[in-house]
């Protein structure tokens, strides 16, 4: 390969990665966290010039057919990394000067800003009222989280009936017995847990529940001595003052391009 010129590998530099990792915990995440979980199902594409990687997709089949991109890199890889992308229908999530990008060459799309935002690490917020009607489920609660994903009508919460407790950690709030809010850790690495999946039941929301479950996940967290960070959408205002309250800050903004696949961020 001549001096300077930029070359694609489906690969990724996992010390390079980790190094970035340090110094932008949020954004490559689920870099890292797929690399080691999930080889098999996860893909990726480097733009790299020598040995210095200058940015990657990773690539996420949703199991419908379309696929979830992160996109990291520097604007000088942009045609390059764009060349790569799949075809529709797809969901690409990269820097507010990527966006245009991906969308005239995947468009037409619906762009949503996000936000990735990161808790400090240590004790989170006060408890509230909810707090102690929040804990962890058991393997064999299963078959109960299944019955309430089955009861939901939108993607976040139908979404459990995929989730096996006893191997990935999910806390659930419980009013008198109902299970009626969860959250979980997407991505639990030493130095930051992800948290997604956040869902209450239409019946009990802004009511607390979101927040207890969210904090019942940094609790946890905090234990092992990792901050937490999440992705949300920056025009949603309830989601925001919820995280706000719990000591998130955004730490940069993201756009989420949908080309065809029909997801809200």
């Amino acid at each position: 390969m001549p001096s300077g010129q930029v070359e694609i590998r489906s690969t990724i530099d996992r010390r390079w990665l980790e190094k970035v990792a340090q110094e932008d915990p949020v954004l490559h995440a689920y870099a890292l966290w797929d690399l080691d979980q999930h080889p098999g199902r996860v893909r990726f594409v480097s733009a790299v010039r020598g040995t210095t990687t200058l940015g990657y997709l990773l690539l996420w089949p949703l199991g419908d057919g379309a696929t979830i991109v992160h996109w990291l890199g520097e604007p000088e890889v942009t045609d390059v990394l764009l060349d790569q992308l799949p075809p529709r229908p797809l969901i690409i999530l990269c820097s507010e000067s990527g966006g245009p990008a991906a969308e005239r060459a995947r468009g037409p799309a619906f762009v949503r800003p996000v936000l990735a935002e990161l808790a400090p690490a240590g004790a989170p917020a006060p408890a509230g009222p909810q707090d102690e009607l929040v804990r962890r489920l058991t393997g064999d609660e299963r078959p109960r989280l299944q019955e309430f994903a089955a009861r939901q009508t939108e993607r976040i919460g139908a979404a459990y009936s995929g989730i096996d407790p006893a191997l990935e950690p999910v806390w659930a709030g419980f009013d008198r017995g109902r299970m009626v809010a969860l959250a979980r850790p997407v991505v639990r690495l030493p130095h930051i847990w992800i948290v997604g999946g956040v869902y209450v039941a239409t019946d009990y929301r802004n009511q607390g529940w979101g927040r207890a479950v969210v904090r019942a996940v940094m609790v946890e967290a905090a234990r092992g001595g990792a901050p937490c960070g999440l992705f949300v959408r920056e025009d949603s205002a309830s989601a925001r003052a919820l995280y706000d309250g719990l000591g998130y800050r955004p730490v940069t903004r993201r756009v989420w391009v949908d080309a065809g696949a029909g997801r809200d961020p």
